[in-house]
């Protein structure tokens, strides 16, 4: 009896973690996101330029990329994170693009 009550207790313990672990990268992505928008938005206006379309990343996207202006920060999460890009291209054009890197986790060598 003692044993399946461990097992059950570690059941729901790795249930509640696993819960917990999705809420966790929504929270970073939707704070990636924002800061990505919020540094797009000052430089665009700093230079009177049209705030860009936040775009997914396609494997194959043309990416023209003139200047650098903002990249996401890296993060310290075990697991996939979505990242902001946003840049110039040699037109002068501003763009911002979203895309799926690895998190900084601790075990990663």
């Amino acid at each position: 009896m003692n044993i399946l009550k461990g097992l059950v207790a570690a059941a729901l313990f790795f249930f509640a973690a696993s819960v917990s672990a999705q809420n966790n990268v929504k929270d970073i992505n939707a704070r990636l996101e924002q800061v990505g928008k919020d540094a797009t938005a000052r430089y665009a206006q700093s230079l009177n330029k049209p705030m860009p379309e936040l775009k997914d990343y396609r494997y194959g996207m043309d990416m023209d990329i003139a200047k650098l202006v903002h990249v996401s920060q890296n993060v310290m999460y075990c697991g996939n994170v979505r990242s902001i890009m946003s840049f110039e291209d040699s037109k002068g054009e501003l763009h911002m693009v979203r895309y799926i890197v690895k998190g900084n986790c601790y075990n990663n060598k």
